[in-house]
Order: C-alpha cells, then structure tokens, then sequence
C-alpha cells in the first residue's frame, strides 16, 4: 500500500467533508449573484483548454467572471488550501459554475438549487475504466461522494450516457449528450490554418515531412506517474528514416507526453499542446489516452502502441475492445516502425480503414459537430 496516497486520501475527506462545507455555509448568507460565473479547476494555473473555448463566450458581456484555477498537485498545501477557501466563498453566491475534472470543493456540501455546476469534462468517448469504477481512482475507504452537485455533466456522443452515470454515481438525466465545447474549433477552418501557421513557424524543420505525434497518457497515480514504452520511440525518427523507398518522404517524430510526466521529467521535445498539433501531424501514436477521441473528429490514420496491454487489461480494464478502435494495435516495440509505415502509406486507398473510422467517430463522438457550445448555453438558460 502507498502510504502517501492513502494519507493523501484522509486529508482530503476531512477537507472536503468539515473545512469546506463549513466556509459554504457562512458565506452562503449572501444572496446569489445572478451574474457571476466561475471557471474553477484544480489541475492547471490557468483556465484549461477544455474550459477556453466556452470562457471566450462569455467576454465582454454582462456576466461577471472569477477564475479559480490552481494545480493542487504542483503547489503547496497552504496555497492548495487557500484557493479551495477562496473558491468556496464564491462558490456560495454564484450563478454558474464551470469545471472539467475532477474538483472536490464543488462537491464538498450541498449547494443551493440557484446555482449551477456544469462538468464539461475533459475526455470525448469512452475508453479506460476511470472514477468509481477502479479502485485506481477512488479507493473504497474513501468517503464523501466526488462528483456531487452535477446539473449537467456533457459527453459526447448517446452511448457515454450510462458509462458516465455509473462511474460518477450521477444523477440519472444529468448528463447531456450534446458534445463538447472544446471540440467545436475543430470545425473553424481560421483554428485549423492558425495551429498549421503556429507549427511551421516554430518548426520550419519539419517542412517537406510526415509527421508523426506520440501523445500517451501517464500510467500510475497522478502523483508518482511513469511512462510506458518512452525507450522505443526515443530513435524511431531514425530508424523510420533509415531505409527510405524512392520517393517516400522522410519523418519527423515529436513526442507531447501527459503534462504530470512533463511534471516530473521533462519528456515532451515540443512545446505547443497536443490539441493545437492533432490539426498539423500526419500520424498520431497514442495508447489509452482520451487523445484519440479528438484525433477521430480530424478522421486521419493513428497507431495504438501498448506495451503493457495485457496488464492494463487486468488491472484497470476497457468500456470498449481496444480492437474496436481504427488503426494498428501494437504492444511489441519492434513492430512500432511498420505499423507506422504501413499505416501512413495505405490510409488514403483504405476505403475500409476510412469507413471504420467515420463509424467510430460518429459512435463515440458523434455529438461534437462544430455546435455543442451553441447547445450547452441554450440548455443552461433553460
């Protein structure tokens, strides 16, 4: 047993379960400020991407906007605890309440029916087993219901629905299947052209080339996190051009690790975030990262590279076969450079790889058109 995580664990409860719903109900003796909206989040210093694009709607308008946004895990704990006391004093008075994680203050006492808390959440579709459906997330000694308070929780595509409502224990008919926010610039021909610009600009090197992404995600506790299969992808550039048919173009490989990999070990040489380069590469490698969900709406080629499938398998588990998902599955790193090859290079003339994955897209993200901003302010001002 990790004896920091579970000390870690028993803190929060007391937290969440006496100081905050304590700081609640002084400041809730305010009446409820109509215009005030906040964005909170507790793994970022600054609102994150999946809050951005929904933050910018509500610019130069009447409502009034607070920010509380502060990494939990890369600050102290007076700060950490400062923030939760700040967030929940305005949280007592607030109209609308934004987030996309998990947040404990949001869910530490009972809220007044005036305010709303919208769980934008900040994974597409459905893949590894997450929240109370492992114990990885949320062991059984813990006590106080993590995601509390939900009116509305978006997702998107119809067949998250039930997957969401059992591992958050959410509310039956509180989550929306109208997509998601932050998908929507993925329709905006203007965002697409500026992450091109961006990129080329920075890496003029990479002109002339195909580009390949490795964008996993971490593998233990958000707070000890490691990387699984690192060592096969740190010469695959090399070896990808190291024996070139005629004509084909040569490679360039970029690696955008999890940011609490970055955290601990500076792994990522690139430094534009993953969403901005998904529009620019040619070819993403990812694992069991939500990242794949967001790549299927650009619908271009990916390889899955899962070293440790077989353990993830037994340990966490999948909502979906990993089979199911377009592009190659490879757990052995010496087959890394032909599934990425072969991949690349049949993609536009698989008329079957194209249509499975326009069927994946429209089952798992089917929801995300360009629009679901549209539709989440249209339900919150029901």
């Amino acid at each position: 047993m990790n004896i920091k995580f579970v000390i870690r664990q028993w803190i929060k409860m007391l937290v969440q379960n006496a100081m905050l719903p304590f700081v609640y109900t002084i400041s809730k003796r305010k009446n409820i400020n109509s215009q005030k909206v906040i964005f909170a989040d507790a793994h970022h210093n600054q609102v994150p991407y999946s809050m951005e694009y929904l933050r910018g709607q509500f610019e130069d308008t009447k409502w009034e906007i607070e920010e509380f946004c502060l990494d939990y895990q890369g600050n102290s704990f007076g700060k950490v605890l400062k923030g939760m006391l700040s967030f929940m004093k305005a949280y007592a008075n607030a109209r609308y309440v934004f987030i996309c994680d998990n947040f404990l203050p949001v869910s530490s006492c009972k809220k007044r029916k005036e305010t709303t808390v919208v769980q934008l959440w900040h994974a597409g579709g459905i893949l590894k087993k997450y929240a109370y459906d492992t114990p990885d997330d949320i062991p059984s000694y813990y006590k106080g219901h993590v995601y509390k308070n939900y009116d509305i929780t978006t997702v998107s595509a119809p067949i998250c629905v039930p997957v969401y409502e059992r591992a958050m224990r959410l509310v039956e008919g509180t989550v929306y299947p109208i997509g998601l926010s932050r998908t929507d610039v993925f329709f905006q021909e203007a965002y697409l052209k500026q992450c091109q610009d961006e990129f080329y600009e920075k890496h003029p090197e990479a002109k002339g080339k195909r580009i390949v992404l490795f964008a996993p995600t971490f593998r233990g506790k958000a707070s000890d996190p490691y990387l699984a299969g690192g060592e096969w992808i740190e010469n695959l550039e090399e070896r990808l051009n190291a024996h070139l048919e005629e004509g084909e173009q040569p490679y360039k490989v970029y690696m955008r690790v999890h940011p609490h990999l970055d955290n601990k070990k500076k792994l990522s040489n690139i430094e534009m975030e993953t969403h901005r380069l998904l529009p620019v590469i040619d070819l993403l490698i990812s694992d069991v990262s939500s990242v794949i969900f967001d790549y299927v709406l650009l619908e271009k080629p990916m390889v899955l590279f899962i070293p440790d499938l077989e353990q993830l398998e037994q340990t966490r588990g999948f909502y979906i076969p990993l089979r199911e998902i377009p592009g190659s599955l490879v757990t052995d790193g010496e087959e890394l450079i032909n599934a990425v090859k072969n991949t690349i290079n049949t993609f536009q003339d698989n008329d079957g790889m194209r249509e499975q994955l326009h069927q994946f897209k429209e089952k798992y993200m089917g929801a995300c058109d360009g629009h679901a901003t549209e539709r989440l302010l249209s339900q919150i001002e029901k």
